[in-house]
């Protein structure tokens, strides 16, 4: 909350309205579902109604094709032969038959392969779409008479003892009636599909209501915490949302464990800068009140060390918060191994020098490939080699010596920082990576570098452990996984 009352009013209604606008233009997932929804609704909607419609047509050909039928075989049983003639009583239960079609006209014409025509529309010419097929009926729609005719046509053996050939028969009716009926299925069926559909999407657009009131309750529940809260959110949901609770809850732990390091890494600031920047005042109070010459550059002397002391806690401090933002913040990557350790060596071997030791890298391999981060390694070795060197060659006259080796086994390469000299107590070697702890106060440090090192170990996955150089001394070992292809993180 104190963050937000340094934000100047109108910068913050100004962050409001853009917020609002940003909302305004930003795609909603309810209206998305129901578009969607409805656009699936909308195409069934469409394929039953054009299958209806089809199926409709269907319908009231089959049932008044029937009739036709019907018709069609009772003109067919009064077809006979009279005087060596074929000839045909038309029965009024035919047209009977027909006439259940009121609007509809009636069309008709026999004729024999012998005689030719013998009743009926002259001029009714229709031959079947397919071939024809001797007593068998075939129906099919054909223009006559300016309208479009449903025709039932037969063709058969006259079967009498004397007769010769064939007789044709073929009766038509218009399509009005026919129409009618699919017309009324069709608009039944319409109605009762689009009722369908609108309760369908009243449906969906409830069902958006209740399938998204989960995401809801996880965002009345976020806004109702209080800013520092970042407990994990523990409230049911359905299987759906219950990967992105986790993944709040990830981002959470995430976030609670960013905020724990820099609140860490402030108080090892002020904890660092303190001490020297006290020390510092009262040198320069000492050295403001001294009146011999000799006395005072002492004086500024101490000073000037004082300040190397405090530049050296101040990029240990920079140093440590950009291997901690690293290692938050950039996965890591292949590296050869080698690099950052001769970079650490070379940038040590100078102080090294300067106080009698000797500091030299021992190994054969060419290459080592690990997963990792480069800066971070390189930090970590510096830190094992800058505290092997300070800790040798303490109050002895002859130089030492600090070795750091790098060998390979089979799944990973080991890495050795040397030292001889006066080595840890087993009691404090669990305790040397604690923040803040020195075993020897005699020594200038600031009690991080260690803490530092085990973090960067626990990063990539690896394991360091402390033992005893012989005669005596201290030998930091480092066990780290090899890069094998195809593994990423």
């Amino acid at each position: 909350m104190w963050l937000k009352s340094l934000q100047h009013p109108r910068a913050t209604e100004g962050s409001l309205d853009e917020e609002r606008e940003a909302l305004k233009r930003a795609p909603s997932l309810r209206f998305r579902l129901i578009g969607i929804g409805c656009l699936v609704i909308s195409i069934i909607a469409a394929l039953s109604i054009n299958f209806v419609f089809d199926y409709s047509r269907r319908l009231a050909d089959l049932s008044y094709d029937r009739l036709l039928r019907s018709a069609l075989l009772q003109m067919d049983e009064n077809v006979g032969l009279i005087n060596d003639e074929v000839s045909i009583d038309i029965p009024w239960s035919a047209f009977a038959t027909l006439a259940q079609a009121n609007d509809d006209k009636v069309f008709y014409k026999v004729e024999s392969s012998e005689q030719g025509f013998i009743t009926g529309y002259k001029d009714l010419d229709m031959t079947p779409p397919q071939k024809t097929t001797y007593d068998k009926i075939q129906f099919f729609n054909r223009q006559y008479s300016g309208e479009m005719v449903r025709f039932a046509f037969l063709e058969r053996h006259l079967t009498e003892p004397d007769a010769t050939g064939t007789v044709r028969i073929i009766l038509g009716q218009t399509r009005l009636s026919r129409e009618e009926l699919a017309s009324a299925v069709t608009q039944r069926s319409v109605d009762i599909v689009l009722m369908i559909a609108l309760v369908a999407i009243a449906l969906i657009v409830i069902g958006s209501h209740l399938v998204l009131r989960p995401l809801q309750r996880i965002e009345r529940v976020l806004e109702e915490r209080s800013p520092g809260d970042l407990t994990p959110l523990d409230i049911k949901t359905p299987k759906e949302t219950h990967h992105l609770k986790v993944a709040i809850n990830h981002f959470m732990s995430r976030l609670q464990d960013n905020l724990e390091q820099l609140e860490h890494y402030t108080a090892d600031a002020a904890h660092q800068l303190r001490t020297p920047l006290a020390g510092l005042r009262a040198l320069a109070e000492n050295a403001r009140d001294q009146t011999s010459p000799e006395r005072q550059y002492q004086a500024l002397e101490d000073i000037v060390n004082q300040c190397d002391a405090l530049s050296q806690t101040v990029t240990l401090l920079l140093n440590q918060a950009v291997v901690s933002h690293r290692m938050q913040t950039r996965y890591r990557e292949p590296i050869d191994l080698l690099l950052p350790i001769a970079a650490s060596c070379r940038e040590q071997a100078v102080t090294a020098l300067h106080q009698g030791v000797h500091l030299s890298l021992d190994t054969e391999l060419e290459h080592a490939m690990v997963l990792g981060d480069a800066f971070a390694l390189q930090q970590m070795m510096q830190n094992l080699i800058e505290n092997a060197v300070r800790y040798s060659n303490q109050g002895e006259q002859q130089a030492t010596e600090v070795v750091v080796t790098i060998a390979e086994f089979a799944a990973y390469y080991q890495i050795q920082v040397i030292d001889h000299g006066e080595g840890i107590p087993e009691a404090e070697k669990e305790r040397v990576f604690e923040r803040f702890y020195r075993g020897r106060y005699d020594i200038a440090g600031s009690g991080v570098g260690l803490a530092m090192v085990k973090d960067i170990v626990d990063h990539h996955s690896a394991r360091i452990r402390i033992l005893n150089t012989q005669p005596k001394g201290t030998t930091f070992q480092i066990d780290i996984a090899k890069f094998q292809m195809g593994v990423t993180e």
